[in-house]
């Protein structure tokens, strides 16, 4: 629910009450988690430029999804375990010493579980907005905002024994994970690729409440819509500030 500032007229104004609903947040936390040695997974033909890689070097790391499931905690009511597992691309340079290196991409995940408290409910909702009339129990929700992570190591691992090369089991992805990579990505024996990421999270669980509220009059925007103008290109840029931080580090230093 967005509610927009009003002035002194409008506060007078208010007159009644009316009941909206909303998301509650019950509970959430935050975490700054260092993902160290995470596998990745490649397709064959990447495996093998791993396994003669003389060096590599990572490139972008990003998150290509969450998948985020939520159960009741036995014996204490109204407490909720929200499972996470994160799905990380990440490309890297890999250079066998012939020239130029070859660019590969490879997924990583990672697990995780925290406990947060979600309140009580028995209701069960059917909605008519839903095909089938369909029935939702009053199960809390759960979320996570995830900004993409920090790439800090990656390296390869020698195995600790000598195992058949062939030797590949194909990974059970999400659909939409493994559509992001053409070929299909396998568990190979041979050398393993390992990356280190650092990963910033906040989880919360939220439900549908019905709060009253003062109501004045409904919000219109007061702004007309414009398009696009064309503009001299140097009359845009002496409209710019000169980006004085850019060339003098602020002095205020940073806060963790």
């Amino acid at each position: 629910m967005e509610i927009n500032n009003t002035n002194n007229n409008d506060v007078q104004n208010f007159g009644e009450e009316i009941c909206v609903n909303v998301q509650k947040i019950y509970d959430t936390c935050k975490d700054k988690d260092c993902l160290s040695d995470m596998r990745v997974y490649l397709s064959p033909g990447d495996q093998s430029l791993i396994d003669n890689a003389v060096n590599i070097r990572a490139r972008k790391s990003e998150l290509v999804w969450t998948s985020v499931t939520l159960e009741e905690v036995p014996f204490n009511k109204g407490f909720y375990g929200v499972d996470l597992t994160f799905y990380f691309k990440t490309g890297f340079e890999v250079y066998t010493g012939n020239g130029r290196p070859s660019i590969v991409e490879g997924l990583s995940y990672y697990n995780k579980k925290v406990i947060l408290y979600g309140s009580e409910g028995n209701t069960t909702t059917f909605s008519s907005a839903c095909s089938n009339n369909y029935s939702n129990s009053n199960l809390p929700v759960a979320e996570v905002e995830v900004v993409d992570p920090i790439v800090l190591n990656t390296r390869i691992v020698n195995p600790s024994c000598n195992c058949c090369c062939s030797e590949c089991e194909s990974l059970n992805l999400p659909s939409r994970v493994a559509a992001l990579f053409p070929e299909e990505l396998t568990d190979m024996a041979g050398r393993k690729l390992v990356v280190s990421l650092g990963l910033f999270s906040v989880v919360r669980i939220v439900r549908d409440v019905q709060v009253k509220i003062p109501y004045s009059r409904f919000s219109l925007p007061e702004k007309e819509c414009s398009g696009p103008r064309e503009e001299e290109p140097c009359s845009f840029f002496e409209k710019l500030c000169f980006p004085t931080n850019e060339f003098f580090p602020p002095e205020g230093g940073t806060s963790c």
